[in-house]
């Protein structure tokens, strides 16, 4: 594929490939990345201006010969801006580096559609947290005329981002991001990790179908906000999925009340928050009980960046969590896709390597074939499935009214903690 880049204050090399991986400098840059051209026939050209119909007003819907996509990614973050990040444990890793890997993904993607002759204009932005920065690039003229917006990454320059998307009819997707707090009635906000309500939903009905009379033990503290949103959550997620079976829920805020909760049954208990003393002291004791009494710990992903619970105790309780995006390493797709970014970047693919691709491979190819109207698209069959390293499923989320709220991932996968590996349980 031949890439034509222009480039400021960086060196190509930064962006497209980092074998040492490189931050690039905290200035806000733009890349312009375009993919070969190929002459249509008139078949094809005529094909092309099908329009696709839209309750959108403003802007045209029809299909095009080319379209564009922009990436808004924080590939650096001042140290000031990344200590006050770690301290507040609101960051995964090093985000710079997550960004740029999840690029990386994306540019092999890239690779793929340009062989399928699909005709793609891709911008880079680099950006900042803060939802000043955020709103003040994204409402540039050029972002207007951009068919679909990959980023922000963190929820407030998300939150400055979903009324200019909508004001503008300009699909965003949140790559990473499973608030949706901020998305309410915008169709063209699309989210790729599915949102924790869902996650919390998928997972009381998996264990809803393996005990209909299950004892679910919600663990928080009243006194931490954080704990008692998430255990609100899973409060209405549980009274949405109980139906006719007769599971219960009990709500305590220590192991003692644990303890006295434990029925003779199946046992679920979830752990709310990301306290990882409290987190560990709980898990650590419930491995010692788990020997006589039958306990499955289920919780959110969040649970395993705490680095100190041993794994002995996950798989003593046989930890379940759901998530939106699960690669299996044992498909040929991700076997030919590690071999292949191993050779171009000098290093194994991360997590944000694979959702890049997926992600720049899903939309790609949405756009190519059924045009700019996301929103109409979304639950079509994508016909390049079997590129994926994972299938992914977007689904609009209405209102009672029938008007889209959003659009979200809906393939959540719950993996379970078994022969001290993740494997998939549904």
């Amino acid at each position: 594929m031949t890439i034509f880049i222009a480039l400021i204050l960086f060196s190509a090399c930064t962006v497209i490939n980092p074998p040492h991986k490189t931050p690039i400098p905290p200035t806000e840059v733009k890349t312009e990345t375009t993919t070969t051209t190929e002459t249509k026939t008139p078949a094809e050209k005529e094909k092309a201006k099908d329009s696709i119909a839209t309750a959108a007003t403003g802007k045209s819907w029809s299909k095009k010969e080319r379209y564009t996509i922009s990436f808004v990614l924080p590939f650096s973050t001042d140290e000031a801006e990344l200590l006050k990040l770690m301290g507040e444990d609101k960051i995964t890793g090093y985000q710079p580096l997550a960004s740029l890997e999840f690029y990386e993904g994306a540019l092999l993607a890239l690779d793929t559609l340009d062989r399928l002759g699909y005709k793609l204009n891709i911008n880079v932005y680099n950006s900042l947290k803060d939802s000043l920065s955020s709103a003040l690039l994204l409402q540039k003229e050029e972002f207007k005329k951009t068919d679909l917006i990959i980023g922000p990454i963190f929820n407030d320059g998300l939150k400055a981002a979903a009324p200019i998307i909508k004001k503008n009819e300009v699909y965003l997707v949140s790559p990473l991001s499973p608030t949706n707090t901020f998305a309410d009635s915008n169709k063209f906000f699309i989210m790729a990790n599915p949102p924790i309500d869902a996650q919390l939903a998928a997972t009381i009905n998996f264990a809803l179908k393996q005990s209909p009379t299950a004892n679910f033990i919600v663990v928080y503290r009243n006194d931490k906000p954080n704990e008692a949103k998430i255990a609100a959550e899973f409060k209405a997620a549980f009274d949405a999925q109980k139906g006719k079976n007769i599971a219960t829920l009990k709500e305590v805020s220590n192991f003692s009340g644990i303890s006295d909760n434990i029925g003779y049954g199946n046992n679920y208990v979830f752990i709310a928050g990301n306290d990882e003393l409290y987190i560990n002291g709980l898990i650590r004791d419930l491995s010692k009980i788990s020997r006589s009494n039958d306990i499955t710990l289920i919780g959110l992903q969040n649970i395993l960046t705490l680095e100190s619970v041993s794994l002995d105790y996950y798989e003593n309780l046989r930890f379940h969590y759901a998530t939106g995006y699960w690669v299996d390493q044992n498909l040929p797709q991700v076997k030919e896709f590690n071999e292949a970014f191993e050779n171009r970047y000098s290093t194994r693919p991360s997590e944000f390597a694979y959702r890049g691709y997926d992600i720049m491979m899903y939309f790609g190819t949405m756009l190519a074939t059924y045009g700019p109207d996301l929103s109409g698209s979304c639950g079509k069959v994508n016909p390049t499935l079997r590129y994926l390293m994972y299938p992914i499923e977007f689904t609009p989320i209405k209102q009672t009214d029938g008007t889209i709220n959003f659009i979200e991932n809906s393939k959540i996968t719950i993996l379970k903690y078994e022969g001290f590996k993740f494997q998939k349980a549904n």
